[in-house]
């Protein structure tokens, strides 16, 4: 929803989940330590954008570790094919 519509309320972010306010306002606050989200307060209305740097950061992180990941999984396939092999003879 932040992608969409740039900048919206915990009320807005929470109208398409059927959870009460306060599980909204805590998965906010989740994703506001972790940077993903800033918050904007406008008098008595809090506004949250989307922090895309840090979700750039995030995504980079990720696929550093999902190449990692699928070299070390594929290494222990290739072991796991050999002893499997190695045990029909």
């Amino acid at each position: 929803m932040l992608v969409q519509h740039g900048e919206c309320t915990a009320t807005e972010l929470g109208e398409p989940f059927a959870s009460a306010q306060p599980t909204i306002s805590k998965h906010i606050k989740v994703l506001e330590i972790a940077g993903l989200v800033t918050r904007r307060v406008d008098g008595r209305i809090h506004r949250f954008r989307m922090n895309e740097r840090r979700l750039v950061e995030a995504e980079t992180w990720l696929s550093r570790h999902r190449e990692l990941w699928r070299h070390a999984l594929e290494e222990l396939g290739d072991v796991l094919d050999d002893l499997q092999e190695g045990g029909r003879q």
